[in-house]
């Protein structure tokens, strides 16, 4: 790619520019060589034209206080109540080796702005970890503007922030992560196993009827998953935190029957999750009926694509 190919002869915030440009020339390309077909983003039909959509023409101020994982624990406290946050250890600007000494010995560590490797630590032991690559890492990190590259606007809108939060121990594996997807009259459950050790996923209705095709083909499905005890309970509170929204993802880890909320997702995978078959895409494109009468959701629609 060209644009890599330049990156060190040029400066930092220039290069970002150049990124910029070069995903909305080529956002079409980029979306056909994940689906296999050419969006229509003004009159979507898909679930992927519709995150695109939604990335264009979304209620940018009200998706960053969504997307904020700071922010957003105020919005969960208020829908289903304090007890399903995941315990918070310290909140910073920036992230310091005093901060480092201060944490307990295990503990994660991630921005409020951001997702991926690049955002996320997760220290398990703290004699076992290099505080300084760490605290290096996070300097980067809070600088990176997340939303800008992929055409995400609203992360861009979110004050920085570097959050710790207590470690749920699981054993050796991250633990299993339930991400149950909200439309108006349906609700699809995703379980993601191993997210950073070897990535598996598998797909079920509402009542654990599990679905055979594939969201994001490049992942096996996860093995030996039983029916959480806890499911309707589950999908009651992700119902109660979706409420006033077409479409969004709520996330939890369920630990020992223990619920904690993860995170709020409103442009899922950036658009650029293949189905296997493709004609689920469309078929998870009905569920969503895009309510863009709702300002809280949609601002001004314009045919500038």
């Amino acid at each position: 790619m060209i644009i890599k190919s330049i990156h060190k002869f040029i400066p930092g915030n220039f290069y970002n520019q150049l990124k910029v440009i070069y995903y909305e020339l080529r956002r079409d390309k980029i979306f056909e060589k994940c689906h296999g077909y050419k969006p229509n983003i003004k009159s979507p039909q898909s679930f992927n034209e519709k995150i695109y959509f939604r990335k264009y023409f979304g209620n940018f101020e009200n998706m960053a206080r969504i997307a904020d994982k700071y922010k957003v624990r105020d919005y969960v406290k208020g829908k289903i109540g304090e007890e399903y946050l995941i315990p918070l250890l310290g909140v910073y600007e920036n992230f310091t080796i005093k901060d480092w000494n201060d944490l307990p010995n295990s503990f994660v560590l991630k921005t409020n702005h951001g997702s991926g490797c690049k955002h996320i630590e997760i220290v398990k032991n703290k004699s076992d970890s290099d505080a300084e690559y760490i605290i290096s890492k996070f300097k980067n990190a809070i600088k990176d503007n997340y939303g800008q590259i992929g055409h995400q606007p609203f992360y861009s809108k979110i004050k920085r922030k570097i959050i710790a939060e207590k470690y749920l121990d699981t054993g050796s594996f991250t633990p299993d992560d339930f991400k149950i997807h909200c439309f108006k009259n349906k609700t699809i459950i995703q379980v993601d196993r191993g997210r950073y050790e070897n990535h598996q996923r598998s797909l079920f209705d509402e009542n654990w009827e599990k679905l055979n095709y594939k969201l994001n083909s490049s992942y096996s499905d996860v093995e030996g998953l039983t029916r959480p005890k806890n499911l309707i309970k589950m999908i009651q509170l992700a119902k109660k935190l979706a409420d006033g929204f077409d479409y969004i993802r709520v996330d939890f880890y369920n630990i020992d029957g223990e619920l904690f909320f993860g995170e709020l997702t409103q442009t899922h995978g950036n658009g650029t999750e293949d189905f296997k078959p493709t004609c689920i895409d469309y078929e998870w494109g009905k569920y969503w009926e895009l309510d863009v009468s709702n300002k809280t959701l949609y601002g001004k629609i314009n045919n500038k694509l």
